[in-house]
């Protein structure tokens, strides 16, 4: 069965690219794609993604705000959360990693880095299901 991951970008484009790349790596993946911060949340908690993908500049709700309440949330908090980010300023970084993201990745995004990023997160054994730690082992 796929894996979920959850992809939030404001621009079509880098949507496109995201996908292609992801869809060219082999990963036994479903990607949803939103463009907005708002989007991320509804969908976070509709439909259990093992993985987000999170631009950190969206128009209604940026990234790092999205990412603040998806970790404040408990029915979200363990879903990981990658920043794929144009935003490489001194103090981005740290910033996207307080609000509360696992990775922080820039773009032009690194296709290698990003699938191996994805992979040590969709790799892990152990899921929530409904607010409750379970193995697929």
């Amino acid at each position: 069965m796929p894996k979920l991951v959850l992809l939030a970008d404001d621009n079509a484009d880098n949507i496109l690219l995201i996908k292609r790349i992801l869809k060219r790596s082999g990963l036994d993946i479903e990607i949803i794609d939103v463009q907005s911060g708002r989007e991320v949340l509804k969908l976070a908690i509709e439909r259990m993604p093992e993985v987000i993908l999170l631009d950190m500049k969206m128009p209604d709700m940026d990234g790092y705000e999205a990412a603040s309440m998806l970790k404040s949330s408990d029915a979200t908090k363990h879903i990981p959360v990658i920043a794929v980010t144009a935003q490489a300023m001194i103090g981005d970084k740290e910033k996207a990693f307080q609000a509360g993201c696992n990775e922080y990745l820039t773009k032009p995004v690194d296709s290698a880095l990003l699938i191996d990023t994805l992979k040590k997160y969709l790799s892990r054994p152990e899921r929530f299901r409904d607010g409750i730690l379970w193995s697929e082992e």
